[in-house]
């Protein structure tokens, strides 16, 4: 599946839905985590490059499938 371009503050809220909490910023980046321990770091630009987006989701064991139907 290919993912739309999605800004930064987009995929923080569909996170913060699928139960992650945002842990911290540094430079462009953001860490969030799930309380049953899975992290994700992806950078806050007003675009997010698919392919990094797709490694980041796939680094935190989300489907993209689960994420595109949340952040709609």
């Amino acid at each position: 599946m290919k993912l739309p371009l999605y800004s930064g503050k987009q995929v923080v809220r569909a996170l913060e839905r699928l139960g992650f909490q945002e842990v911290g910023r540094k430079g462009s980046h953001v860490k969030m985590k799930h309380p049953d321990g899975r992290i994700i770091v992806f950078p806050f630009h007003d675009e997010i490059d698919r392919f990094t987006l797709k490694g980041a989701l796939s680094d935190a064991e989300i489907n993209v499938e689960d994420f595109v139907a949340v952040i709609r």
